[in-house]
């Protein structure tokens, strides 16, 4: 992002006016888009899709692509864990799921697993409850805990979920994360790393290099535009102790934008 163009979107949430103004985004591309969204719906009957609101407050506005990418990122997700641990079988939890762009999968890719989908947007997960009945939601807050009994899942993952939250929120969730997971569990997550870096004005990056989370907090937590960009240091302080670092793959630079670090940590003990 141009460092004018960062500066504006800055100074609009600084104002306040960052949810008026996405919701303004929002009806200027569904006007543009209704013909093709009336189409693909009218090619799908039956299919169970979200409202237009939900997908483009979770991902954009196109539903051939959040049934396209939501797909290719649960196997993506499967694919890249497999080497530390086998999900068919297991208790499994899309943690911030939203309105099911990728746990919506999950039960085709591993029809033995037990599938949990939790998001404390109360209108995704009724959605996700009356639409997508062969997985278990449950509704959390913006702070733990989630209402799953302790050690009772194998595998959580988190899709730009801490993308999205305060370095308080770091802390409590992760701990919330140790406590759902079985011993030797594992989790996946995403995070703004190093290629990221480029969209922070020149008083952030002093911060990002120091190691420093970096918090973009003049909306409401939790919300899309909250952003949070994390130093892999501060990720490797946050897991300390508790969990083992496994793998972590930097984000690129893609034709589509730039990609979020992949983290992948198992539970000691």
């Amino acid at each position: 992002m141009g460092k004018v163009k960062q500066q504006i979107k800055s100074l609009i949430e600084a104002m306040g006016l960052g949810f008026a103004a996405d919701k303004a985004r929002f009806w200027y591309q569904y006007a543009q888009q209704k013909g093709k969204i009336n189409a693909f719906k009218a090619a799908h009957p039956g299919m169970p899709l979200p409202t237009p609101f939900m997908i483009y407050e979770t991902f954009r506005l196109d539903y051939a692509k959040y049934l396209e990418t939501g797909r290719a990122a649960a196997e993506s997700i499967y694919q890249e864990v497999n080497p530390f641990i086998a999900l068919q079988g297991k208790a499994i939890l899309d943690w911030g799921c939203g309105p099911g762009r990728v746990v919506r999968h999950f039960p085709d890719l591993l029809p033995t697993a037990r599938v949990y989908g939790s998001d404390y947007n109360s209108e995704y997960v009724n959605w996700c409850r009356d639409n997508l009945k062969q997985i278990t939601f449950t509704q959390n807050q913006l702070a733990p805990p989630i209402p799953l009994e302790a050690g009772s899942l194998d595998f959580i993952y988190a899709i730009s979920i801490f993308t999205h939250l305060s370095a308080k929120m770091h802390l409590e969730w992760m701990n919330e994360m140790y406590r759902l997971l079985k011993p030797g569990g594992v989790f996946y997550f995403t995070t703004h790393g190093d290629i990221t870096r480029k969209n922070l004005l020149e008083s952030e990056k002093m911060q990002y290099d120091n190691g420093i989370i970096v918090e973009r907090g003049n909306v409401k937590e939790g919300y899309r535009m909250y952003a949070t960009y994390h130093p892999p240091a501060f990720i490797e302080q946050l897991v300390a102790g508790k969990f083992s670092v496994l793998h972590h793959r930097p984000g690129k630079a893609k034709d589509w934008g730039l990609e979020q670090d992949v983290w992948i940590i198992r539970k000691n003990g």
